[in-house]
């Protein structure tokens, strides 16, 4: 269902902008202060019932006084709530009918859904048979889908019922509906009393045998001796003339409302429900996502970071205990490893846009086409007497399409021991899109640790009721294509210092303290799901800006995604499960687990955007493969293939899937320590002997072929 419409229509409805908010609740309700519509999560019964449940709680925030409502009881006395419930639901649904001409069908439909699932418990009953409040209820909800009967007494009060205008109209309609059962009660009461009369009663019957200790003539009546033997008989009569009196005094009251009684119980069976694999009930977990403030929030400009990472230069010290400056933004080691490797990402970028300007001609001319001109070709007016084929011709190359890349690059602790090589394959591709005039994003994701989010600087964001939890996560621009050659390679080396003073496993010949970074350059977790609802919102911006015909969104990670939490809220009153329902964009993803859910986000965001997602994960050993492997695998796996997968991996450096856990390709790229991405030297670790020399040479190599083959399947990804 999407809700979205539904949020839509019910602000339409209301001809307000009211507050639209879904959510874990057992029943609709609106706030008249604060003008908000809370809406349960029903279950998908069609549009129509949708519609109807949404046009009627629109009517009562429209129509229905509060105060009327809160204070009715002091003004109907005994007469049963029943009958506000009724009699006011038929002017509520009157009036937004009457507003509206286009919702009378949904209204017809949806309650003709509603008696076949027999909400109103009219299945086996004979309703031509039932009380006046009741058939009025089936009437006025089913117009005419039940025929109703009704006498010529009854009719002109059915008719004020019917056409009721204001509140005070529905209290006094109720009073009379009330007073006219009363004395038709007494009536019936009289005239049974009237039958009674000259009637004998059993004291006078068989007066004389009765005292003389006589049994009965008739063996109709039983003696005492067979009473005792009835047993369980005897017992049930018991049970039966009790429940019979019960009946007796309701059914003497007269005002029984089976109908909305019935509607009360079942409306539970409205609201959406999951059983898990568990067997756990509950009802999925409702989420609205995050809010466009919060989005703000969470997400840093270049520009505002830079000046961040500024003002934090005045507060740490100008250089560590060995002299040489640990600040990573300033660091000059740092500067001076930067200029030798920036060479190592241009020469790999050079071979991406080589193999990408070569597949694009090749997209050209697959798709070029030929066409006469119409103008004779003078090398071919000899050939008159037998070939048409005498005209000039033109070849028409196809448009290739143009390209923008969008990347997202994990920052979590766990990519410390391969965070180096990340940022050079982030700057590499950044590199590459520059040459070719590919307009691109890129973006780091990350939690930071929990203490260092109290900088000053660092926006403060509150989670309201049912939203996406985001309260940590923060989203910083590294580069992009918007920026000019100056600040883009001072943002490069800025990201290349970050990689240095977070790389646990490579150790430099110089120092960068992790710990002078400013708090949104630090590594806390992996909140790659709300990432994935950034994409989804800035990827409409940027294709739009950039008037981008095929967008790939890359997100370069190791891990899987943290765990999906939800905003409290205080109002849900209905039993939830494992199983989350999370609104992105105008519709609905769910799933049991974070994976599960960042796969069907990962889905989703297709369907907004139309992109082609693609997933990088870089691994140094067979623990490390196996846990990017679980991120794309689908499980099948026995243990056999998990280790031919493994050794095909080890063999070409990489693994690349198509089509997997929502990524339209996915990789994942062998980090070799002798010789890494970002590396283009053949620096040994031991070469005692010429066997040493050709084994070290041998695998330096190997990773560059495998780097070479990576790139083939980038660009076949890219010009696509």
């Amino acid at each position: 269902m999407n809700l979205s419409a539904q949020e839509y229509l019910a602000k339409l409805l209301a001809k307000e902008n009211l507050t639209v908010q879904h959510g874990n609740y057992s029943t609709a309700s609106f706030d008249v202060l604060n003008r908000v519509l809370r809406l349960p999560l029903w279950a998908d019964k069609g549009k129509d019932v949708y519609d109807l449940l949404v046009g009627h709680e629109v009517g009562h925030a429209l129509f229905t006084p509060a105060d009327g409502w809160h204070d009715s009881e002091k003004k109907i006395g005994k007469i049963p709530r029943a009958y506000l419930n009724i009699v006011e639901d038929i002017r509520i649904e009157r009036k937004i009918q009457e507003s509206y001409p286009g919702i009378v069908s949904r209204f017809k439909a949806g309650y003709k859904r509603l008696f076949d699932d027999d909400l109103f418990g009219t299945e086996s009953r004979d309703m031509n048979k039932e009380g006046l409040m009741d058939r009025l209820n089936v009437s006025s909800k089913g117009r005419g889908y039940i025929p109703i009967e009704f006498s010529a007494e009854e009719t002109p009060l059915i008719d004020e019922a019917m056409t009721v205008q204001t509140w005070d109209d529905v209290l006094v309609v109720c009073k009379k509906l009330y007073d006219f059962i009363e004395q038709k009660k007494e009536e019936e009461k009289d005239d049974s009393q009237e039958m009674d009369i000259g009637t004998p009663g059993p004291e006078s019957s068989n007066d004389d045998q009765a005292e003389e200790g006589d049994n009965p003539v008739s063996g109709d009546q039983p003696s005492e001796d067979d009473g005792e033997g009835w047993g369980e008989g005897d017992a049930d009569g018991d049970r039966n003339e009790e429940t019979d009196a019960d009946q007796k005094e309701l059914t003497e009251e007269g005002h029984e409302t089976f109908t909305e009684e019935n509607q009360r119980a079942n409306e539970k069976d409205l609201l959406e429900h999951k059983t898990d694999r568990y067997d756990r009930d509950g009802q999925s977990q409702y989420s609205s996502g995050i809010s466009d403030t919060n989005m703000e929030k969470i997400t840093y400009s270049y520009a505002e970071v830079k000046q961040m990472r500024e003002n934090l230069m005045y507060e740490v010290p100008e250089t560590n205990y060995a002299g040489d400056s640990s600040y990573p933004y300033r660091s000059t080691p740092c500067r001076e490893d930067w200029n030798d490797k920036r060479s190592t990402y241009k020469s790999q970028a050079n071979l991406i846009a080589k193999d990408f300007e070569r597949k694009k001609a090749a997209f050209e001319y697959s798709r070029a086409t030929t066409a006469k001109s119409g103008k004779l070709d003078p090398l071919k007016m000899h050939s008159y007497k037998y070939s048409e084929d005498i005209f000039l011709t033109t070849t028409n190359l196809a448009q290739a399409k143009s390209h923008g890349i969008v990347m997202y690059l994990d920052l979590s602790g766990s990519m410390c021991e391969i965070i180096e090589d990340v940022i050079a394959q982030a700057i590499t591709i950044a590199i590459f899109c520059r040459q070719v005039n590919i307009p691109f994003a890129a973006y780091s994701f990350t939690t930071t640790a929990y203490w260092r989010n109290k900088s000053d600087d660092v926006r403060n964001v509150k989670v309201a009721a049912s939203e996406l939890d985001c309260e940590n996560t923060k989203i910083v621009e590294m580069f992009s294509s918007s920026m000019n050659k100056k600040t883009f390679d001072e943002a490069a080396f800025t990201m290349f210092a970050i990689g240095k003073s977070h790389s646990m496993s490579r150790h430099t010949e110089y120092h960068v303290g992790a710990h002078y970074l400013h708090a949104l350059d630090q590594m806390g977790s992996t909140p790659l799901t709300q990432t994935v609802f950034h994409a989804a919102k800035f990827l409409k911006t940027f294709t739009k800006k950039h008037g981008i015909q095929n967008t790939n969104v890359m997100f370069l990670t190791d891990g899987a995604p943290d765990g999906v939490y939800i905003g409290v809220d205080e109002l849900a009153d209905v039993k939830t499960g494992n199983s989350k329902l999370i609104k992105m964009g105008n519709k609905l993803i769910s799933g049991t687990n974070s994976r599960e859910i960042y796969k069907n986000a990962l889905i989703r965001l297709k369907e907004m955007t139309g992109a082609t997602v693609m997933g990088f994960a870089l691994a140094t050993d067979a623990s490390s493969f196996g846990s990017a492997h679980h991120g794309c695998s689908t499980g099948d796996f026995n243990s056999r293939e998990f280790s031919d997968v493994i050794k095909d991996w080890r063999k070409n450096s990489f693994t690349a899937y198509k089509n997997v856990k929502g990524y339209d390709a996915y990789f994942i790229i062998k980090i070799n320590k002798s010789a890494r991405f970002d590396s283009d030297e053949f620096a040994p670790k031991k070469a005692d002997t010429i066997g040493d020399l050709k084994r070290e040479f041998k695998k330096f190599n190997k990773t560059k072929k495998g780097n070479k083959q990576l790139v083939a399947k980038i660009t076949d990804a890219v010009a696509a």
